[in-house]
């Protein structure tokens, strides 16, 4: 948040403060795929965790040009559902999200506003950028 030092302050929508975000990028393994319409599609992300995939968030809707490049490339892991915690795909107390499981071998790039994970999630939905040909999944780090 931030405002002009030599306004005063004044309560309302309009008082004169403004609000930004720092934006960070950073790769993920795609995990999973929500949605039952193409307008609704995200991915379940993934980040490697003491040797194993673990789930760190859900992508916002994905935009065309994005879901037409990551989609061929997606293979289905068995045909159910799964269920995330909602913690991990909103807030706690979230209702579960359901997901499709995919192959852990897609990475993509993301738009994130924090550098690191908070509580082993990313706390807003995460804008998946492109796909990442030139990465394979061991070479996700586990650090952010």
């Amino acid at each position: 948040m931030g405002k002009r030092t030599g306004a005063p302050y004044a309560a309302g929508l309009a008082s004169g403060w403004v609000k930004w975000r720092q934006r960070h990028t950073t790769e993920a393994v795609v995990i999973g795929v929500t949605g039952r319409t193409p307008a609704a599609q995200a991915l379940v992300l993934g980040r490697p965790k003491a040797g194993r995939m673990r789930a760190v968030g859900m992508s916002l809707p994905l935009a065309q040009q994005v879901r037409l490049a990551v989609a061929p490339l997606l293979h289905a892991v068995g045909e159910g559902m799964r269920e995330l915690p909602g913690t991990v795909g909103g807030l706690p107390g979230a209702d579960p999200v359901r997901f499709l499981p995919v192959k852990p071998e897609v990475v993509v790039e993301i738009e994130v506003d924090q550098a690191r994970l908070e509580f082993g999630r990313y706390r807003h939905r995460p804008r998946v950028q492109r796909v990442r040909g030139d990465l394979t999944p061991e070479l996700v780090d586990d650090e952010h």
